[in-house]
């Protein structure tokens, strides 16, 4: 090794404690920012997972209304609330579902609400969703 670089090493004594203390606190600050994004990420995985669950519930007890024979339309009274139609898989205890059926302005139509309720962090969320029936 040539002279200049032995004596560089020489008078080189490391880092000063103020160096590491601020690596440190710029590591920190780091970590905070990203479990905070993970914080929030987590929170809105389980806000679309609910969103889903409704979501499908929703859509399935309009599927199965679907399904129904014309004379079940028939021999509704409107306006009404239709129970679960799927007994064999019944929603969650979470979530309420409520089906209403109500007359439209045409004499054929009949307008049916799905309804679904549920609690999320003490706050009461709903998704609704409607569709049109043909009463022969």
């Amino acid at each position: 090794m040539n002279k200049t670089m032995i004596d560089r090493l020489k008078t080189n004594s490391g880092f000063i404690l103020a160096e590491v203390t601020l690596a440190i606190l710029m590591i920190s600050i780091a970590l905070v920012a990203i479990v905070g994004m993970f914080t929030q990420a987590i929170q809105a995985d389980s806000m679309a997972k609910d969103y889903t669950i409704a979501a499908n519930l929703a859509q399935k007890q309009l599927e199965l209304l679907k399904t129904q024979p014309p004379k079940y339309w028939a021999e509704q009274t409107l306006p009404a609330v239709i129970p679960w139609i799927d007994q064999g898989q019944l929603p969650s205890a979470r979530y309420m579902l409520t089906t209403k059926a109500m007359a439209t302005g045409e004499d054929s139509l009949i307008e049916v609400t799905v309804i679904v309720t549920w609690q999320e962090r003490g706050i009461e969320r709903t998704i609704q969703f409607a569709t049109l029936y043909r009463a022969l």
